[in-house]
């Protein structure tokens, strides 16, 4: 059984009234643990969900990892079923607001089914999850949000909130290192030699909180994920006066590369940010978000029975590098303004794919065509409006030049009818359209040209072409327009 799920359970567990066996979906719930609010949507804070809402049914074949998949559904379930309860949302380390619950969101604007377990940086992008109002909180934004912990009016009755002080480093790297005082008791449990080590934040004005990890191979661990895998070690540190609670974190270890935790961490087990810290009956009571390149987990970390415990709630698959989705009422749009360019021509075209083309990554361009591809239209789309570019048409192809000087191009261009040859330029800055140039040539020689709607001379419209960059060759991912 997973660690951290089963110790989530038995922390759940010591809260609720025993009335259903061991299955914590199915006990009355008495006083409910801190739940986080990762996500923002529609101008509300969200519970994000990390795992399917269905329960996972048991599978002999894979026992062991029904009941760690149970657990987290179950712990999760329990949020959902009472999601009304938790009415305050932690601020300021001590201080509360009001919070109340609205609805949850379980489909994306297409209608289908939104996959848990992600954190989008694109706001255009709904998470799975249930929804928060919060009070006095007219407009939410990454520097708005007044915290990511919400709570119960029982479990506030039972619990003092403590403040929370990050340590300020200076320029001295020593002064990040937690002190001889916990590193040489650590080394000497462990019989290791430390390789880094950092105090993070002083709670409640007594317990320091910070992280190690040690140098080489962790030769004691007590699981194997594989026999022939290696392990590397980190311990998660809470000191309280002489006392030194340390809970193992166990990595990978590899004899070229050195250790790991998570993906891209560089080798380095970060701390991770105390969201909100409580003093309860059982003791210290610390809500935490491990973050790290690609994830980050929630939990709560207890200290029970002279034992540092992590509590772990779900993993969630962290999503930056992501491009604007584009939904149904997208599609619809752009066809329209499509077939409104040209209805005699363009509202016979069948539509049946989109990509992203990145002229200009100060903006977003998006590239809507039939199948052959000899049909469509290029968009650009700011502030959630769509403006057309350019429209290709029977041997009118596009083309992309590549940047020079912070421009960006599109070229639109093809055979004319018999000895003529058309092109089309549109030139980007800072996700704009900035210029539009169009020109004739018969027999290889410009016949006239015009830029922005202007008649301009041959030998201005030649310069103007001279200087256009060598097209290169983008890579272009098409998504087909599902119509049903």
């Amino acid at each position: 059984m997973n660690k951290t799920l089963f110790f989530t359970l038995i922390f759940a567990c010591s809260m609720l009234s025993m009335t259903a066996g061991n299955d914590p979906s199915k006990k009355s719930e008495a006083t409910l643990p801190p739940m986080f609010l990762l996500g923002t949507n529609d101008n509300m804070m969200q519970m994000v969900y990390w795992c399917s809402l269905k329960e996972p049914q048991r599978d002999e074949d894979y026992a062991e990892e029904y009941d760690a998949w149970h657990q987290e559904w179950a712990l999760q379930d329990l949020f959902r079923r009472n999601a009304s309860k938790y009415t305050k949302l932690m601020v300021d380390d001590t201080k509360t607001v009001d919070a109340k619950y609205v609805d949850e969101i379980l489909l994306n604007p297409d209608g289908e089914e939104i996959y848990a377990g992600e954190l989008h940086g694109l706001p255009d992008i709904p998470s799975a999850g249930a929804r928060f109002a919060i009070s006095g909180q007219p407009k939410l934004n990454e520097e708005e949000i007044p915290g990511i912990i919400i709570v119960t009016d029982d479990y506030l009755a039972t619990r003092k909130p403590l403040t929370i002080k990050p340590i300020e480093l200076g320029e001295d790297e020593s002064e990040k290192l937690l002190p001889p005082a916990v590193l040489t008791p650590m080394e000497e449990k462990y019989g290791m030699t430390v390789s880094d080590a950092t105090q993070s934040c002083i709670i409640g004005d007594r317990y320091l909180y910070g992280v190690l990890q040690f140098d080489g191979v962790y030769r004691n661990a007590k699981t194997k994920r594989d026999p022939d895998q290696l392990s590397s070690l980190a311990l998660e540190i809470i000191v309280d006066g002489d006392k030194i609670y340390d809970y193992p974190v166990e990595g990978y270890y590899d004899l070229d590369f050195g250790p790991t935790w998570n993906a891209d961490d560089g080798g380095t087990y970060f701390p991770s940010r105390i969201a909100a810290a409580f003093e309860g009956p059982q003791g210290l009571e610390l809500c935490y978000v491990h973050s790290a390149p690609e994830s980050a987990t929630t939990g709560i970390m207890t200290i029970n029975n002279g034992e540092l415990n992590l509590q772990q709630y779900g993993v969630y698959h962290v999503l930056f590098d992501e491009n604007k989705p584009v939904w149904k009422k997208d599609i619809e749009e752009m066809r329209r303004i499509f077939v409104a360019d040209n209805p005699g021509e363009n509202e016979s075209v069948k539509l049946t794919k989109w990509a992203h083309v990145f002229i200009d990554y100060e903006g977003e361009q998006i590239w809507i065509s039939d199948e052959a591809e000899e049909n469509g239209a290029f968009f650009n789309r700011k502030d959630g409006k769509f403006e057309l570019i350019g429209t290709v048409r029977g041997n009118f192809k596009p083309s992309f030049p590549e940047s020079r000087n912070g421009n960006h191009y599109l070229v639109i261009s093809g055979p004319a009818g018999g000895p003529s040859y058309y092109t089309e330029i549109y030139k980007f800055k800072n996700g704009n359209v900035i210029e539009r140039f169009n020109g004739l040539e018969v027999y290889g020689e410009l016949d006239g040209c015009a830029l922005n709607g202007k008649e301009i001379s041959v030998e201005q419209g030649k310069a103007y072409m001279k200087e256009l960059p060598e097209a290169t060759e983008p890579y272009i991912f098409w998504t087909e327009i599902n119509e049903k």
